[in-house]
């Protein structure tokens, strides 16, 4: 094995593993979003906080490592740019839905219960965008760190 392709798939292995644990944060908002409208008034902010601590400790220096480190090297050797480019955009969606629950806990009161189903929708909308988010990533850059032969799956190729 090169040099490269041993670099390539150290980047895979570790995209995997982040990946897994994505999704396993994923599965606990699930838990969060559905057990929302059952917490004691009380509780919902702190709920919501615990997932945006998530957000801001493992999330975001992920998707920036992505993007300042991942991307701009599989620009650089891969085509097509557009991949990249679409994941780019899928950050800055969550980054929006992210703020929309941020906003929810902005002032430090108890969620109302008549907020309740806003702020269950916002969670529910945060975790579509994340499992479409890992699923997008996995089916059209994952593919970009393959060697050139392996690149695509099967019902892609030519």
């Amino acid at each position: 094995m090169t040099a490269i392709a041993e670099g390539r798939q150290a980047v895979r292995t570790f995209v995997d593993h982040e990946h897994q644990e994505l999704r396993a944060a994923i599965g606990w908002i699930h838990e969060v979003t559905e057990g929302m409208s059952r917490l004691p008034v009380d509780q919902r902010s702190e709920s919501i906080r615990r997932v945006l601590h998530w957000v801001d400790v493992d999330l975001k220096p992920h998707m920036a490592w992505e993007e300042s480190w991942l991307f701009p090297n599989i620009d650089h050797h891969a085509m097509p740019h557009w991949a990249t480019g679409l994941i780019r955009f899928d950050h800055r969606q969550i980054g929006a839905q992210a703020e929309r629950l941020r906003a929810h806990c902005a002032f430090g009161n108890p969620i109302p219960s008549s907020d309740v189903s806003t702020l269950v929708a916002d969670l529910a909308g945060f975790e579509a965008l994340m499992r479409a988010h890992i699923e997008r990533e996995e089916r059209f850059v994952m593919p970009l760190l393959e060697p050139e032969g392996d690149r695509w799956m099967s019902e892609w190729r030519d």
